[in-house]
């Protein structure tokens, strides 16, 4: 039954001429503040179109999480191209480390017919993307696509450049409506006014068409405009007022969601079947059902209404309102969006009885999950923690993961204290993922954290952890278990016995947790000795172990180490087959995609500076954006090693010296291998700063901390940086090392050569090419128009064109006949 609060929809010629250009425009933005009927206009412009007309759409993004909206969005555009939104997908929600693969698959979008997107709401997703994501959306591939986007104003995150005729731009003062539309609006709907009074009502609302309408329905109710020109006073004494005190009972409790679905207003309404009452509250011009979806969204405005009369009822029945809403979501398995509504009433009683393990990484409305944690651990009350020592122990995870190492030892002396207290089976098992998670207390004394272990092993009686579950990334994403648990100089091979000692306990606890590092730490020592024999050997079964148990981190770990072997051997193919396998990490079970991404974006960043390939870089290393959320504290020291190299290899020699300074003066333990490399890369820079005898104390330290294990690669592959210092050394002090040093070096220098070469033409360069931009590439340099490609491929032109900026982008070049010489070149290879 229609509505006796519906108006007539009114829009001014000035805007109609505007929305008369979303069918020719490829994109568009309507832009402006709630209130000012963007969403109405964009459903008016498409109810009007013929029954068949052209497919249409349509994504609200909602208050969820991020991550939520984000794979909604990726299954809207699946509908579209399957292929770019299952990619999409695999993705996950983007970050710094995967904007560039996020916008490459927009912008590979397939769709020859005429077809419409709308993003609304974009605003909620904006704030969790980066700003480069609206700038792909506006890009898109598709040639018959038309993607329009309602949002909020999006400050500067809108490019200046989109000024063409395929993007269109309506923003508030096309929505607004002056004192000739309110007279027109006026009349449409039944009423005269004046010139003089419909200039009062511009004054009263300032054209903001939510405000119009309202006084409109004030008018007509009193014959005068009323003086409660606040929207959410005149929304409160217009429909608010009007609601019986069961249909306000109703909207309170569904104020937690801006949207709902049929099922959701009959499971919160109390009752055992919906009244009829509840769908008569929701029958008003600030409600949009969706028949699709079988949902109601909210308007924003009337969002900011409901909260503001669920707050006038006291805290006592808001806390109400989050706790049904939470109930609600932990009922239907949604874990992350009921701990937020807990979170924020506070309730910590019900935020511990949920199952937490599976959100250690992720980030929980717009918080981080380990925010929240600290957040429990310091303010539930003791005796609430006491009967959830399981969820605390996951917190305690949490807090150690995040690096929050003070609140983490704190947690888990009062839940020393709290089990010895308890007995039973339950209790006993508890007590064994105590010993786990306390095992880590013991690092970096790897004899003390196995005997934790074998403790630990006597209370699980067989039984798997539910606190620490494979799918969180092993020893917080850092894929050098030799950088991690190489301590002691002259030690490593008695640490790799101890850490396979440790991980065959440790993975059998877990459910296969750590598989692979004990595999992976011996290929790191053999490789860096110099026996790519059984270097490679022990990569290969590093790599099944963790590909078997889907560990991303040791994976993409052994990846890096067959790729540095397939250098030394002059193999560019086998290259190629361990950087492109590294995609692969992306479809293992995981937590935290963006810990998986980033690992990804440093390790080929080490290999890219090692063959001098800088501009593939991810943008965040070279910038050094280090301390973003995408980094957990065990990664950053890899991703400065990154940097580091970039800003040796650009000639920044000042700024690489006092960064690394900086890091060097933070450090709390030193790791032997990561000091090792350190000093290396820092005695370039202070060399080339014409400081020999710094330089010289910095090769000194490398070569103390590199001899008693023989590890001779690092020393021999700086030889050339370096002048000459760490041969002169080895020569002078080590002569018995020289012929495996001299042998290294050599080999080193014939398969970096070939490599190198090799780069700067087509092999290794294409293979940070999708198999389509190889396609498109190798067509293009034939000769082959954009027209003639995209027959040959059966994708659309604009699709060809999208996919040549990217590859002109990967391959520095800026036109065709740059590319053909490419390809030439690499022939004679």
């Amino acid at each position: 039954m229609a509505s006796k609060f519906r108006e007539p929809h009114y829009y001014s010629d000035r805007l109609r001429r505007k929305l008369n250009g979303l069918c020719s425009a490829r994109t568009t933005v309507v832009e402006a503040l709630s209130g000012y009927g963007k969403t109405t206009a964009i459903r008016d412009f498409f109810a009007a179109r013929p029954a068949k007309s052209e497919p249409v759409f349509w994504f609200t993004a909602t208050g969820e999480t991020p991550a939520a909206g984000f794979e909604r969005l990726c299954l809207t555009i699946a509908r579209i191209d399957s292929q770019a939104g299952n990619r999409l997908l695999a993705i996950g929600l983007p970050d710094a480390a995967t904007i560039g693969e996020a916008g490459d698959a927009l912008r590979s979008i397939d769709c020859t017919h005429q077809t419409y997107l709308v993003i609304d709401n974009y605003q909620h997703l904006q704030a969790a993307l980066p700003p480069a994501f609206l700038g792909a959306l506006l890009e898109h591939g598709g040639e018959g696509l038309h993607i329009i986007i309602i949002t909020q104003p999006l400050k500067d995150y809108l490019p200046n450049e989109n000024t063409s005729r395929d993007f269109l731009h309506i923003t508030a003062a096309d929505l607004r409506l002056d004192a000739a539309d309110i007279q027109r609006y006026y009349s449409q709907a039944g009423l005269s006014l004046t010139p003089e009074e419909a200039k009062t009502v511009e004054c009263s609302t300032g054209g903001w068409i939510i405000a119009v309408h309202l006084q409109l329905r004030a008018f007509r109710e009193t014959g005068v405009f009323c003086d409660r020109t606040v929207v959410l006073d005149l929304l409160e004494h217009l429909v608010w007022e009007r609601l019986t005190a069961a249909q306000q009972a109703l909207l309170l409790r569904l104020s937690p969601f801006t949207v709902v679905t049929m099922q959701q207003v009959g499971d919160l309404s109390g009752c055992d079947e919906t009244p009829e009452y509840a769908w008569a509250a929701l029958d008003c011009p600030f409600v949009h059902f969706d028949p699709a979806g079988r949902r109601y969204e909210f308007h924003r405005v009337f969002t900011d209404l409901l909260a503001k009369k669920r707050a006038e009822r006291g805290s006592a029945f808001e806390c109400e309102c989050w706790s049904r809403a939470g109930d609600y979501c932990r009922n239907k398995g949604e874990t992350a969006q009921a701990l937020d509504f807990y979170f924020r009433i506070g309730d910590y009683e019900k935020m511990l009885s949920l199952d937490l393990a599976k959100l250690i990484l992720e980030r929980i409305g717009t918080v981080p999950f380990a925010q929240i944690a600290s957040r429990i651990a310091a303010n539930c009350p003791p005796e609430t923690k006491k009967r959830h020592p399981l969820s605390l122990l996951q917190i305690a995870w949490a807090l150690l993961t995040a690096g929050m190492d003070e609140e983490y030892g704190a947690l888990m002396e009062e839940l020393r204290l709290m089990l010895d207290a308890n007995e039973g089976e339950e209790a006993s098992y508890l007590q064994g993922e105590w010993l786990l998670l306390s095992s880590f207390k013991d690092y970096p004394c790897l004899q003390k954290m196995t005997e934790t272990l074998r403790k630990a092993a006597t209370f699980f009686q067989g039984r798997r952890s539910r606190v620490i579950l494979p799918a969180v990334p092993w020893w917080f994403g850092n894929h050098s278990p030799f950088s991690v648990f190489h301590i002691q100089p002259g030690q490593a091979d008695q640490e790799a016995g101890l850490l396979e000692e440790y991980i065959t306990i440790y993975a059998r606890l877990t459910g296969g947790h750590g598989s692979g590092a004990d595999a992976l730490f011996r290929a790191e020592l053999a490789y860096n000795r110099g026996d790519l024999k059984e270097a490679e050997i022990f990569a290969h079964k590093a790599a099944y172990l963790a590909d078997r148990h889907q560990q991303s981190t040791i994976f993409l770990g052994a990846m890096l180490r067959l790729a540095e072997i397939a250098l030394h051997k002059a193999d560019a193919a086998g290259w190629q087959r361990a950087v492109s396998s590294m995609d692969r990490a992306t479809s293992f079970a995981r937590q935290g995609m963006f810990v998986t991404q980033s690992v990804i974006e440093i390790a080929r960043g080490v290999l890219l500076n090692e063959l001098h390939n800088q501009a593939n870089i991810a943008d965040w290393l070279k910038k050094g954006e280090l301390f973003g959320e995408q980094l957990l504290p065990e990664m950053i020291d890899n991703a400065l090693f990154v940097y580091l190299s970039y800003l040796m290899h650009k000639g920044e020699y000042a700024q690489l010296v006092g960064t690394a300074q900086a890091f060097h003066n933070e450090a709390v333990l030193v790791h032997l291998f990561r000091e090792l490399v350190f000093s290396l890369t820092v005695a370039v820079g202070e060399l080339e700063l014409d400081n020999p005898s710094k330089a010289a104390v910095y090769v000194k330290r490398a070569i103390a901390a590199a001899v008693p294990d023989r590890l001779l690669f690092p020393l021999a592959s700086y030889t050339w940086l370096l002048r000459g210092l760490t041969e002169d050394l080895i020569t002078k002090e080590y002569p018995a090392l020289l012929q495996k040093f001299t042998e290294i070096k050599q080999r080193y220098l014939s398969g970096w050569t070939v490599l190198h070469r090799v780069i700067y033409t087509d092999v290794l360069l294409f293979s940070l090419l999708s198999p389509r931009e190889q396609e498109v590439a190798k067509l293009a340099a034939e000769g082959l128009r954009n027209k003639e490609i995209a027959a040959r491929l059966k994708v659309t032109e604009n699709t060809v064109r999208a996919h040549l900026r990217v590859i002109f982008q990967k391959l520095e070049i800026d036109r065709r006949a740059k590319l053909a010489e490419k390809l030439r070149n690499s022939k004679t290879q």
